[in-house]
């Protein structure tokens, strides 16, 4: 379930913040810097974390950090959003994630024979890996059902229709919002003249629903995950009473 949520992330943010926010890749690459600096940080004091409230513990508390990372972007990702400002909450997330991976392997083996360590350890890989691909298809796959949706109202709404701009929005449907940079880039040269200004905001707009929507199925496998780790928690205690 993490691994979902943190790869949802790190697929959709790009895009949103390159098509988007018309940030340019070294951009872009500082702002989503923020959450491996968070990460590197509290993954260095997790240790000492992990000793006053447990592994375990440890773990519920780094997942709740991201819950209320994921939840502080959703809510501040606009189609004029700084930046900036979107390093604070990706931030945040960092931190919880580094908190959460530094103690998730070893509660995770905490209670495994040695002679099965490796065997259980490799399990673990596996099933990361597994969740960081379905993160991917899910977030793809929710981006583009939302930008289905939602690219046709934003056009709407500006005026715009047509079978020239269901074409577009179909394209900016199937690049994922890469049409919108191109767009963009064309100015009033684009085959849509003076108004090509609205219509890139129309998109715009469009993407960043699609994005924030993205963002919140992420933070339901990550609540998911939160529940179930509270879960085996309780388990693990009463087994060891």
């Amino acid at each position: 379930m993490v691994a979902v949520d943190e790869f949802t992330l790190i697929f959709v943010l790009p895009l949103y913040l390159i098509n988007g926010l018309a940030l340019n890749v070294i951009q872009a690459g500082l702002v989503l810097a923020a959450m491996a600096g968070g990460a590197f940080f509290s993954g260095a004091i997790a240790r000492h974390i992990a000793d006053k409230f447990g592994s375990a513990g440890t773990v519920l508390l780094g997942l709740g950090v991201e819950v209320a990372g994921a939840l502080i972007l959703v809510f501040i990702i606009q189609g004029d959003t700084p930046g900036w400002l979107i390093t604070i909450p990706l931030a945040v997330y960092g931190l919880g994630l580094g908190l959460a991976s530094a103690q998730l392997t070893g509660t995770v083996l905490r209670d495994i024979p040695v002679a099965n360590s490796g065997q259980a350890s490799a399990t673990q890989s596996t099933v990361r890996q597994i969740g960081s691909a379905f993160g991917t298809a899910i977030g793809g796959a929710t981006l583009s059902v939302v930008l289905a949706l939602a690219l046709p109202t934003t056009l709407n709404n500006v005026g715009m229709a047509g079978p020239a701009t269901d074409q577009l929005a179909e394209a900016t449907r199937q690049s994922a919002g890469t049409a919108i940079t191109q767009l963009r880039g064309q100015g009033s040269a684009s085959p849509f003249g003076d108004s090509t200004e609205v219509i890139v905001e129309a998109l715009t707009d469009g993407l960043t629903d699609a994005t924030r929507w993205a963002l919140l199925v992420a933070v339901v496998f990550l609540l998911l995950g939160l529940v179930g780790a509270h879960v085996l928690q309780r388990a693990a205690r009463q087994t060891h009473d």
